[in-house]
């Protein structure tokens, strides 16, 4: 460490002694300690607010020079300020070089806002060299820099933005700081790590985070996702049943019925081991500080309020010198607290959401009477979160009082100064609430009624939580959607196949136009029969006999065709028939003849529609009839009676003799 010069000794002796005099002279702890208590002037409990540096370097200045580490007793979180100190120490000890380290919770919003101005003031009070460190106790450090010493700092700030969360405790903090300035290969390695954290995909580990049995909804999640799987096996299963049963193949139905069962069985039973099975964590595990709420101290360090506590021993009202806001009227406040039949103690402190309180007033005053252990009231006045106002928490001992009527009439109390706030609240507390002294009384403050919130029973959640509604619900959706979406698939690809000049058909759908087109036949023959003309009678009867027959390919196109054409002649009799389409037999009735090479004779009969084309464009849009192998145009045979008698627009008796004298097979 650099020696210090003559004028920088007498500078620091003589500010050490004036500032360290104020700040230990009221101190219940000794001076070697982090766990140093506020500071008051001696006899009097009301003092001007002393900048936070000020008070800071007093006490950074009764620490050895070149080890100087100051932890505030009102410190938050579940360390004591002991250990931390410890942690402290033993993180930039290995350093070499001179540090002084403030932790407080009182250097952010809702404190005191320092704006990077606060290490600049207590490196220009204490005039020596070294690391200057102000850490909040928990979370990023607040303001970090080096004086007349040869560290990295910005190696140990990139260092802890990339390597700790950012709720991390101080020692934690300390100890990355410490290490990477130490060596800044440590802050490198600590970013190439956070950046391949955040090059890989979330994805999936947010679904391992959602599925996690320690976690509130992991069981539920679980138990869905199981359901959901399980639900789709068992409807994807039902509709191979389906398809293997059409097709006659009865073992296979069974079989693949009896697999499903079984794989959606698997599916749902497999993970339970897994959801029983998994460490005891996450949300399982309450709080700490949920804990520590519920019982007396009701706070994890307890040095502010034991100063408190003892200060008010002597005098019914505290001020802490760091609370920021207005002393006015509290000398006045302070002459009325012993007026009522139960003895008032008020404190006026500093409040963050870092404290040991968490910023509640309720809870410190509860802390305080818990360790003052004196029969009286208790309240605790400081900033509210925009420290504009003054908020007011009250506790009691020894008092009979529900903690609910202590509550009540002062919750809502914000008032510009603590003053106000204290006289407001004293006022409606004397006239609202009913308070008599009890040696007995035990009171419990309403948030220590507040019991952490646990997930249940992990086999419960997976079995209710969401299994049965994955399983009948969505899974089935789901596999309905994906098995439409398969034949919507396979109807795109077949009119895309269709568009671009080809028609096919297979024999499943050929199938189905035959048979609607004979039920319609029926229907006409059953309700309306004497309006087939007499000469389509026999090619009626033809097409319901072949359709009877089960017969496949040219013969069922052919039974379709005849049977459209025996209910339109009976629909539209006297209209000019030049038979069906040369092209596609199954589009409208052929209304011309053009020239084209799908007919030997070199000329065809075609509907509107095919006229229209190109006789290149017709024999790209021939229908074709697919087989199991493969599909092939239906004019391949051209001397079967079909295509020679055009599906029966030429010589139909003849063409019905033929159909009918043998079975016919294609």
């Amino acid at each position: 460490m650099p020696a210090l010069t003559l004028p920088r000794l007498l500078v620091r002796t003589v500010f050490s002694l004036a500032v360290a005099s104020v700040a230990l002279a009221a101190s219940p702890v000794a001076a070697d300690t982090a766990d140093t208590a506020p500071a008051d002037t001696p006899g009097s409990s009301i003092q001007a607010p002393v900048t936070p540096a000020e008070y800071y370097a007093g006490l950074l200045a009764a620490q050895p020079e070149d080890a100087a580490v100051v932890v505030d007793p009102a410190i938050g979180g579940l360390a004591e300020p002991a250990e931390v100190t410890e942690a402290v120490h033993a993180a930039f000890g290995p350093l070499g070089v001179p540090y002084q380290v403030v932790v407080t919770p009182f250097a952010g919003i809702g404190g005191m806002a320092v704006s990077g101005e606060m290490v600049p003031a207590l490196h220009d009070r204490l005039g020596t060299d070294g690391i200057y460190v102000l850490l909040p106790p928990e979370g990023r450090p607040l303001e970090v820099r080096a004086y007349g010493v040869d560290v990295p700092v910005d190696a140990g700030t990139r260092a802890v933005d990339a390597g700790l969360d950012y709720d991390a405790p101080a020692a934690d903090v300390a100890r990355v700081l410490a290490e990477a300035m130490a060596d800044p290969a440590v802050a490198d390695a600590l970013e190439a790590e956070a950046e391949r954290a955040e090059a890989a995909p979330e994805a999936w580990a947010d679904f391992l985070e959602d599925i996690d049995p320690t976690r509130f909804n992991g069981p539920e999640n679980l138990g869905f996702l199981a359901g959901t799987v399980a639900g789709i096996l068992v409807t994807a299963g039902g509709w191979a049943v389906w398809l293997a049963l059409r097709r006659g193949r009865g073992a296979v139905a069974a079989t693949t019925a009896a697999g499903a069962v079984a794989l959606a069985a698997a599916a749902v039973v497999v993970p339970y081991p897994y959801v029983l099975d998994a460490p005891v964590g996450g949300h399982e595990i309450p709080d700490p500080l949920e804990l520590v709420r519920m019982e007396e101290p009701y706070v994890v360090s307890t040095g502010r309020v034991e100063h408190i506590a003892e200060r008010l021993a002597g005098d019914p009202l505290y001020v802490d010198p760091l609370n920021p806001q207005p002393r006015d009227g509290l000398e006045e406040v302070a002459a009325t607290l012993s007026d009522g039949s139960v003895p008032v103690y008020a404190a006026v402190v500093n409040l963050d959401s870092d404290d040991e309180a968490e910023g509640d007033p309720d809870i410190l005053a509860a802390a305080l009477a818990s360790v003052a252990g004196r029969e009286g009231i208790y309240l605790v006045a400081g900033p509210a979160f925009d420290a504009s106002s003054v908020q007011v928490g009250a506790a009691a001992h020894g008092v009979e009082v529900d903690s609910f009527a202590l509550w009540s009439p002062i919750y809502d109390i914000e008032e510009p100064t603590p003053a106000l706030a204290v006289d407001a609240a004293v006022t409606a507390l004397r006239e609202e609430a009913e308070m008599e002294p009890a040696q007995d009384a035990r009171f419990t403050p309403q948030f220590a009624d507040d019991e952490p919130i646990l997930p249940g029973p992990r086999s419960e959640r997976y079995w209710s939580g969401g299994l049965w509604g994955g399983l009948l619900l969505v899974g089935p959706l789901v596999a309905a959607a994906v098995i439409g979406s398969y034949y919507l698939t396979v109807l795109l690809v077949r009119n895309l196949r269709s568009g671009a000049g080809r028609t096919v058909l297979g024999p499943r759908a050929l199938r189905r136009i035959a048979r609607r087109e004979t039920r319609r036949l029926r229907t006409l023959l059953s309700a309306r029969g004497d309006r087939v003309p007499e000469a389509y009678m026999p090619q009626a009867e033809a097409a319901l006999i072949l359709m009877d027959r089960g017969v496949e390919g040219l013969d069922l196109l052919g039974t379709a065709v005849l049977a459209r054409r025996v209910t339109a002649a009976a629909e539209n009799p006297g209209a000019d028939d030049l038979g069906p389409c040369l092209v596609n037999p199954l589009h409208p009735a052929a209304t011309q003849r053009r020239g084209t090479r799908l007919d030997p004779s070199g000329s065809g009969a075609l509907c509107a529609a095919c006229a229209e084309l190109t006789d290149d464009q017709r024999q790209t849009r021939v229908l074709r009839l697919r087989t199991r192998t493969t599909a092939h145009s239906y004019l391949k045979s051209p001397k079967d009676p079909w295509i020679q008698h055009r599906f029966g627009a030429d010589r139909p008796r003849t063409l019905v003799d033929l159909l009918l004298k043998e079975d016919r097979v294609h």
